[in-house]
C-alpha cells in the first residue's frame, strides 16, 4: 500500500523538519489517524516530493511536523496541458476540475463566451484550487494546476499562440473534423485546449480562435456536456494514440 501523500507548500532539505498546513495536518492526524513515527510523503505542487516521518502532532491534531528523510523533484513531462473551458453548472465544475487534474492538466482558464450561462463567483478560484489539490493527492500528480483569471476565447487563443502552444479547439463540425496529430512527433511541448459552453462557441469566436492557428477537433455527433467534452479530449491527448 502506498504511503499517504499530503500537501506541504515548502519542502525543506533532508534532515530538516516540515510543518503541514493546518487542514492537511488535521486530515493526517484525525482522518488518517497518523501518529508519531508514521511514514508519509509530502509534495509541494511544483514537482517536489519528499519521504518523511512524523515527529510531532499537537494543537488538537491541527499541527503536524515531520522530518524529511529523502527529497527529489520530478520534471513536468511534455506535453503540458492547459485547459480553457466554459463553466458547467454547480457541482459539475468539481467533476471537470477533478478529472482534468487527474489527467495532468497544468492550468485552468475559465472562459467567458458569448453563450456562457455560468460566470465565476468571487470565491470560485479558491474552491477550484482545493478541488485540484485533492485530485493531485488522489492521483499522485505532483504539479498543482495554476488557476487563471477569466478570459474570452480570443484572448486565450492569442496568449497561447504567443507562448508557443499548440491550440486545440473542440468544435462540432469543425474545419478539420476528426483531425489527428501526434504531439510527440510534432515536437509539441504545450497544448491549450478550448472547450465551449453547451450552446457552443459563436461563429465569431470560432473564427477568432482559428485565426490564432487553432486546430479544430470534432468529438462526434453527440452534444456533450462541457465536462464530458473536456475530459474526452484531454484523455485522448494524454493516454492514447495521436489525435
Amino acid at each position: 500500500m502506498s504511503e499517504p501523500l499530503f500537501y506541504c507548500p515548502e519542502l525543506p532539505a533532508p534532515g530538516e523538519t516540515a510543518s503541514l498546513p493546518a487542514e492537511e495536518a488535521h486530515h493526517a492526524a484525525a482522518s488518517r489517524r497518523l501518529r508519531v513515527g508514521s511514514v508519509i510523503q509530502l509534495f509541494d505542487g511544483r514537482g517536489g516530493i519528499a519521504r518523511a516521518q512524523v515527529t510531532a502532532v499537537a494543537d488538537r491534531r491541527r499541527s503536524l511536523q515531520a522530518q524529511i528523510n529523502e527529497r527529489r523533484t520530478e520534471p513536468q513531462l511534455p506535453p503540458q496541458l492547459h485547459l480553457a473551458s466554459a463553466l458547467p453548472k454547480s457541482d459539475r465544475q468539481a467533476v471537470l476540475l477533478d478529472m482534468a487534474t487527474q489527467l495532468g492538466m497544468c492550468s485552468f482558464t475559465p472562459l467567458v463566451c458569448e453563450h456562457s450561462v455560468v460566470r465565476p463567483g468571487p470565491q470560485a478560484a479558491l474552491r477550484w484550487r482545493r478541488i485540484c489539490l485533492e485530485a493531485c493527492k488522489q492521483s499522485r500528480r505532483l504539479y498543482l494546476p495554476d488557476i487563471h483569471s477569466p478570459a474570452t476565447p480570443a484572448e486565450t487563443a492569442a496568449h497561447a499562440a504567443a507562448a508557443g502552444h499548440r491550440v486545440v479547439l473542440a468544435h462540432p463540425g469543425g474545419t478539420e473534423p476528426g483531425a489527428r496529430f501526434n504531439s510527440a512527433a510534432d515536437s509539441v511541448t504545450a497544448l491549450t485546449v478550448l472547450i465551449g459552453p453547451e450552446g457552443g462557441f459563436s461563429e465569431k469566436e470560432v473564427q477568432e480562435i482559428v485565426r490564432h492557428g487553432a486546430r479544430t477537433v470534432d468529438l462526434g455527433d453527440a452534444i456533450l456536456r462541457i465536462e464530458t467534452a473536456a475530459v474526452a479530449l484531454l484523455a485522448r491527448l494524454v493516454i492514447a494514440s495521436p489525435l
